[in-house]
């Protein structure tokens, strides 16, 4: 059926976004009268995402965006990029959102950056392209813009919405930008093709990308659904500098157990959790995860989830790791 009264149009909008923020919510947070003449387009932080800012939940594995090996059809999910070859990143646009009804062009950017839990805007992304003159009509838009993957093979990727009428605030802190604007979507995924016995080393940075010169945070390790840990092992190498730093913050944590002088195992499966660790204001700091799949991990998929947290356990920033077996 086609509205004919678009103020109609836009009341019904307006009582579905609402109906939606109250199912996932619990209670719907207050909406702004939509200008005249205002986009809100908006990109998912996650799947519960429906546009409101702040947003509430994960923040950094945007559904919204997908990492393929084609621009044609969407990949139902993240596939495996190589250094050197031309992945394609479709992006999904979302029009409205909660703070705007009109149609209009604008531009998408994308940046990526080393994977890890912290990047401060904009020093330590790196630009991939754009896709300019973009018009969004209701519903769902999605965008390809193809990168020439560059060393190496374990990012992180921010995607920007920016028109005339939808521009984003922006600090420093990544995680901070990217929750109080729905603009703006991080998606820090890492897929892990593995064999049995096989150990699949990833890298990963930690740091801090606030304003505040130093900060204490915890990482803690999930494993929702099928847990990794039992038919695999997890372990992480904090590397000489980060342990030094674990062992004068008192070596606190839990589900975890030392099994070399830089290196922990993660033995709990539903939360590990290594504590105290001090970071300055703009670092990052390596550190290498090490998967290791037993023969009852064969043909299985997982998901293991590495998050930053603060003093107060607010979520500065992960990486989702998606774990699929291949047959021997």
């Amino acid at each position: 059926m086609i509205l004919r009264n678009q103020r109609r149009r836009r009341t019904l909008l307006a009582s579905a976004v609402l109906a939606v923020a109250t199912l996932f919510a619990g209670v719907a947070p207050a909406v702004q009268a939509a200008p005249e003449g205002r986009a809100d387009v908006f990109i998912r932080d996650n799947t519960s995402d429906v546009g409101f800012e702040p947003s509430t939940g994960s923040l950094y594995s945007s559904p919204d965006i997908r990492v393929c090996n084609s621009p044609g059809t969407p990949c139902p999910a993240d596939q495996p990029v190589v250094q050197g070859s031309t992945a394609y990143i479709h992006v999904f646009l979302n029009n409205p959102g909660p703070y705007g009804d009109a149609l209009e062009k604008g531009t998408l950017q994308l940046y990526y950056t080393k994977q890890g839990t912290v990047a401060q805007w904009s020093s330590q992304w790196n630009y991939i392209g754009s896709a300019t003159d973009v018009s969004v009509p209701y519903g769902v838009k999605r965008v390809v813009i193809p990168w020439k993957v560059p060393f190496g093979s374990h990012f992180c990727l921010l995607a920007r919405w920016l028109s005339p009428t939808d521009l984003p605030t922006e600090g420093l802190s990544t995680a901070t930008n990217t929750r109080n604007n729905n603009n703006l979507a991080w998606h820090n995924v890492n897929v892990i093709p593995f064999k049995i016995k096989i150990p699949q080393l990833r890298p990963i940075v930690f740091g801090w990308d606030g304003p505040d010169p130093t900060t204490v945070g915890d990482l803690v390790f999930t494993q929702p659904g099928r847990p990794f840990t039992g038919p695999g092992r997890i372990t992480i190498d904090l590397g000489p500098d980060l342990a030094a730093r674990w062992r004068a913050g008192g070596a606190k944590g839990e589900g975890i157990e030392r099994v070399g002088e830089t290196e922990l195992a993660i033995v709990n499966p539903q939360r590990a959790r290594i504590g105290g660790l001090t970071f300055k204001s703009g670092e990052q700091v390596d550190a290498r995860l090490n998967f290791t799949a037993g023969a009852e991990a064969e043909g299985g998929q997982y998901t293991v989830h590495v998050t930053q947290v603060d003093q107060r356990g607010g979520e500065v920033g992960g990486v989702e790791y998606r774990l699929e077996g291949e047959r021997q």
